[in-house]
């Protein structure tokens, strides 16, 4: 397995995340931040937020995105990576891999909240036919003139989905977050993520998350 280069800490919670896009919630957590390199309005740029609790891996994107986009409203629907969205990915054995393996899942959520979710094979292609059974939640974000300059989305993803029990400063999984959406001028997909993948569904290159005590 490769080492690994990124390297972040999920605090335990003391209560439920609510879902409505309230960043206040989320105060206590460690931040990451990440983008694509490119200055506005073409810029797009997002910082990432993890909690648990004993039931649930919390997740928030705070992505800024000015006018984002979406089309696909289908689960699973093809092409949903192309829309303005979020991903993460996560290996909860940390065992790493070339490629996901059936403990390793994905998720990608557009900003009409709508998912494609996929669990590994052991090999290049991905099980999409695997439905996931996270919560999720999308809120856009605008400015005092209206404009919407971004999104927020927050997930919970259950531990018996993901197969192990949490336990604070033992439970350490390999993981990688990333932003989805298309070029403005060409069209094409174009992506940036934590971890700095050429190839998504590569566990060697993922980062590390460890969970620890820390209540809000």
């Amino acid at each position: 397995m490769a080492s690994k280069t990124r390297f972040t800490h999920a605090k335990k919670a003391v209560r439920k995340i609510s879902f409505t896009g309230k960043l206040e919630e989320w105060s206590a957590a460690e931040k990451i931040s990440f983008g694509d390199g490119r200055v506005q309005p073409r810029g797009r740029h997002a910082t990432v937020y993890t909690l648990w609790d004993d039931n649930f891996l919390y997740i928030a994107f705070d992505v800024d995105r000015m006018n984002p986009r979406a089309k696909v409203t289908r689960h699973d629907g093809e092409g949903l990576w192309l829309d303005d969205g979020v991903e993460f990915l996560i290996d909860p054995m940390n065992d790493g891999g070339e490629y996901c393996m059936r403990d390793d899942i994905a998720y990608h959520i557009n900003l009409l909240n709508v998912v494609y979710d996929e669990r590994g094979t052991g090999e290049k292609k991905a099980d999409a036919s695997w439905v996931g059974s996270a919560v999720h939640e999308v809120k856009l974000k605008t400015d005092a003139d209206g404009v919407t300059t971004g999104y927020i989305c927050e997930v919970g993803v259950p531990w018996v989905e993901l197969g192990i029990t949490p336990v604070e400063d033992r439970t350490v999984m390999g993981i990688d977050f990333c932003v989805n959406g298309t070029d403005d001028e060409t069209g094409n997909y174009h992506y940036f993520d934590w971890a700095g993948l050429k190839l998504f569904h590569h566990p060697d290159g993922f980062g590390l998350l460890e969970l620890v005590s820390g209540p809000l």
